[in-house]
């Protein structure tokens, strides 16, 4: 039997959550007297896993150190994202709409924590059009593998990743897939073979892909 699959990165492909983010991070570096995380560092961080987040926020910090405190942050801002949820792109749900007829959908982020992807699903109540997800950095995985593991585990007979980042497409090549290019996220030109400009584009290019 035919299945079909597309897996999405979350931030900077389904949602941003800068704002939310900066707030949650800088509640937490003033609550020890640190240093101001700036809204560019957080921008820099989306895509990137656990350690490489730590390193970034916190240069000047041993890594344990930093990654302790990553968690805080973490946890804060999932706390907040659930209440009050992330900016979610324009036309997502009506393009999973059209995407749910012919394809099987999930998500593969390098994020640390399977709650941050599910504060996104709950907050935007677009979980009924999932099938499964995957935080790469919580298994310890890379998400060429976590790909690689929604792939088998599902039985995909063709996979397509949509991202927006350098390390998405690097994936992707890792794993095998044709690997569609989310302009609007917070990648550079990727200079890409397939792209979208908007979330609404994507069943076009999807089907051309499918052909």
């Amino acid at each position: 039997m035919k299945k079909e699959g597309i897996l999405f990165d979350l931030d900077g492909t389904l949602w941003e959550v800068i704002d939310s983010t900066f707030k949650s991070a800088n509640e937490i570096v003033k609550k020890y007297k640190l240093q101001e995380i700036s809204k560019e560092t957080i921008c820099s961080v989306f895509g990137l896993n656990k350690v490489e987040s730590a390193q970034l926020y916190f240069p000047y910090l041993e890594l344990d150190k930093s990654l302790k405190l990553l968690d805080e942050i973490a946890f804060l801002n999932i706390k907040n994202l659930k209440e009050y949820g992330g900016n979610v792109y324009p036309n997502l749900e009506k393009t999973l709409i059209d995407l749910q007829r012919n394809y099987e959908m999930f998500i593969v982020s390098n994020t640390a924590e399977s709650e941050y992807i599910e504060a996104f699903l709950i907050s935007s109540n677009l979980n009924k059009y999932f099938k499964d997800y995957i935080a790469a950095s919580e298994l310890k995985i890379s998400k060429a593998d976590a790909i690689k593991k929604i792939i088998n585990d599902y039985q995909l007979t063709k996979a397509i990743y949509v991202g927006d980042t350098k390390k998405d497409m690097e994936a992707s090549d890792l794993a095998g897939i044709p690997f569609i290019q989310a302009k609007y996220g917070f990648g550079k030109d990727l200079n890409t073979k397939y792209y979208i400009n908007e979330i609404k584009e994507l069943p076009n290019i999807v089907e051309k892909l499918s052909h």
